[in-house]
């Protein structure tokens, strides 16, 4: 067993889009044990993508990094997984890692062979599955079969444990560890001045003084439910209630929402916000945080609307009734159903000290039970145990 010495990680992932599994990335290396854990993150990245918000801040911290390109041009190339692969094995065939940590599907499919090349164990962290066409399905079944042959497997909820038993993943080779945020830099804000951040923030999102913002926050694809918001959104104007949606981040389905909110005569109630770098100044202009997804692990948006003490409204899918104890930190609803968003958010307006309490209720269970430096510590202790393994 090594001792005082630096265990030495290859981290690898693809942050083509900054999503939540990315968020957690850099949550993680933000937190980790700089003195205990050497972590080197290996990004495969399109050549093309200038200004990737993951690689400026990895660089920020100071890590040494590596990249490789998934493709020469936008078209792409027949021999692109293999070429990746050989690079990936040459990098880590010569920086003599002790563990391999991969996130996705093509850093598990890539990352697998690449550790076994190197006679290093390998462990991945499933954040879930992306829903999509036949070839992102094919993916998602490869990069199951895999999971089988890793050493660890980290799952971020309980569920997504049950798809990989389901899958016949052996039990011991699972390890549920909960994503996770921090309190801290939101009860900073007062120094910020949070009214004038709030206020600017609406502004922006064109809402009026009195209406009502309701906000969003992760990638527009087809699983995470944002058509239901917006068909909420049109239920409650109709209604007669004066309400606003934001929605940050960017994804596939963007043009198909743009679209819908068009059709339904409700461009002017959503402000599609695309890609935000400051997402914790968003939230504090949010007067409801919905999460309506059809599939989850555990959401790093909502963890961070609940650490921001903004009142929170989400589906009981995957390891969201894990976070959300309905009725008392936030509001779950079936996913599908925008009548249920549509009444949630009337209680919630109705009820004012109630979604306070609430609010508040959600900031303690982040800190009780999602705290980032035991989050932290919990994966550094797998990466021990299966080195020394």
């Amino acid at each position: 067993m090594k001792k005082f010495i630096k265990y030495k990680i290859a981290y690898v992932l693809t942050p083509i889009t900054f999503g939540g599994s990315d968020k957690v990335s850099l949550n993680f290396l933000e937190h980790v044990d700089r003195e205990k854990f050497d972590i080197e993150p290996i990004m495969f990245l399109r050549p093309w993508e200038t200004g990737n918000f993951f690689e400026i801040e990895i660089t920020r911290l100071k890590f040494k990094s590596f990249t490789i390109p998934v493709s020469s041009s936008i078209k792409g190339e027949l021999l692109r997984v293999p070429r990746c692969l050989l690079k990936l094995k040459e990098i880590v065939g010569t920086r003599h890692y002790d563990l391999v940590h991969t996130h996705g599907y093509l850093a598990d499919l890539l990352g697998l062979p690449a550790a076994r090349a190197s006679g290093v164990p390998a462990v991945s962290t499933c954040h879930g599955f992306i829903l999509g066409g036949p070839k992102l399905s094919l993916y998602n079944k490869l990069d199951l079969l895999a999971l089988g042959y890793f050493d660890k497997v980290i799952a971020v909820s309980d569920s997504i444990r049950t798809d990989w038993l389901m899958n016949k993943v052996r039990p011991e080779r699972i390890k549920v560890i909960e994503n996770s945020t921090s309190c801290s830099e939101y009860r900073a804000y007062p120094a910020k001045n949070i009214s004038d951040v709030r206020k600017s923030k609406r502004k922006t999102a064109g809402a009026e003084p009195g209406e009502i913002l309701l906000g969003y926050s992760g990638r527009l694809s087809r699983e995470k439910g944002v058509a239901d918001l917006i068909c909420a959104v049109k239920m409650l104007t109709e209604s007669g209630m004066s309400v606003k949606l934001v929605l940050l981040g960017d994804g596939a389905q963007r043009a198909e929402l743009e679209e819908l909110a068009a059709t339904n005569r409700m461009t002017e109630k959503v402000y599609f916000a695309g890609f935000q770098t400051d997402v914790e100044d968003w939230l504090t202009a949010m007067d409801i945080f919905v999460l309506p997804s059809h599939t989850e692990g555990t959401p790093m948006a909502l963890l961070e609307a609940m650490a921001s003490g903004v009142p929170c409204i989400a589906t009981a899918v995957g390891g969201i009734p894990s976070v959300i104890d309905s009725g008392i930190n936030g509001i779950l609803v079936s996913p599908g159903k925008p009548a249920e968003i549509r009444d949630a958010v009337r209680l919630l307006v109705s009820d004012r000290e109630r979604s306070s309490c609430m609010a508040k209720n959600a900031q303690l269970k982040i800190e009780q039970k999602f705290n980032v430096h035991t989050w932290a510590r919990s994966i550094e202790e797998e990466y021990v145990k299966t080195i020394n393994a």
